[in-house]
């Protein structure tokens, strides 16, 4: 298959069901020479760029994610010109629209600077997935607390990771309380190796060699979302194929931990 398949890397996912061997999956990925470039978070990466001019480094988690992806650092409240350290900002809602404003002073109103920073990265910033620190008023992915007159009322995303994730809903998205476990780290990298491999087969035109070969990947999806994913094709000839792409990885990033952690990736072949 090597000698078939030049510059190619072949993933093989042992699919497991109560310790019976299943099915082994084939998965080629044409981008094996180089890595997937993936935001994240600069605090995480050991940079001390938080409010509190500390950071939030995982050393480990960051060595190991080295070795397969490209990591692109970020931290957009430094980008605006916060400046470290800094006033501490957080979430709030006010008439159901949810601003970032200063903690201490609530005049002081980030709210579009870290939108419009986001949408400064749509021109050259090539990202196959992001890693976002969680509870950040404007990083977090789904877990920021959202206040209301003194009190939290709800949790949600940051400014920053609601646009990003709104520019490029193909994105797949992780939080580092998310990559905690090998099974969940390898099955992000997977995610972006796929992303990756998409926007090489658009240049090449081989989109529908793209949807062939995730078929294994569709297969682990309810019935009804891989209907809906046999259809977009047929139905856009590929008009719109990022829109393919969004509904693949979202559906895949809403598998329960049971069904990723059966998917047993040996590391070598991941890189």
């Amino acid at each position: 298959l090597h000698e078939q398949l030049p510059n190619m890397l072949c993933w093989v996912f042992t699919l497991y069901d109560s310790g019976r061997l299943v099915e082994n999956i084939l998965l080629v990925n044409r981008c094996a020479q180089r890595k997937p470039r993936v935001g994240i978070s600069a605090c995480l990466c050991g940079d001390r760029v938080r409010y509190d001019g500390l950071s939030k480094g995982l050393p480990g988690l960051i060595t190991e994610l080295e070795h397969y992806l490209e990591l692109h650092k970020i931290c957009p409240e430094v980008a605006i010109g916060m400046g470290t350290p800094r006033a501490p900002i957080q979430l709030s809602k006010n008439t159901h629209k949810i601003q970032a404003i200063g903690v201490e002073n609530p005049q002081h109103n980030v709210t579009n600077a870290l939108a419009d920073y986001a949408k400064t990265l749509q021109g050259g910033t090539h990202l196959c997935g992001y890693i976002f620190k969680s509870r950040s008023p404007s990083c977090g992915a789904g877990s920021t607390p959202i206040h209301k007159n003194g009190a939290v009322i709800d949790v949600g995303n940051g400014i920053f990771s609601q646009q990003i994730q709104q520019q490029w809903p193909w994105l797949p998205i992780a939080e580092e309380q998310q990559l905690v476990n090998t099974q969940q780290q390898q099955f992000f990298i997977m995610l972006s190796r796929l992303v990756d491999q998409f926007f090489n087969m658009i240049t090449a035109a081989q989109l529908d060699n793209f949807h062939r070969q995730v078929a294994v990947l569709r297969a682990l999806l309810p019935p009804a979302t891989q209907d809906k994913l046999m259809q977009i094709p047929s139905d856009d000839k590929w008009q719109n194929p990022t829109h393919y792409l969004s509904q693949l990885i979202q559906a895949l990033q809403r598998l329960p931990f049971a069904v990723i952690k059966e998917l047993k990736i040996p590391q070598q072949q991941l890189r």
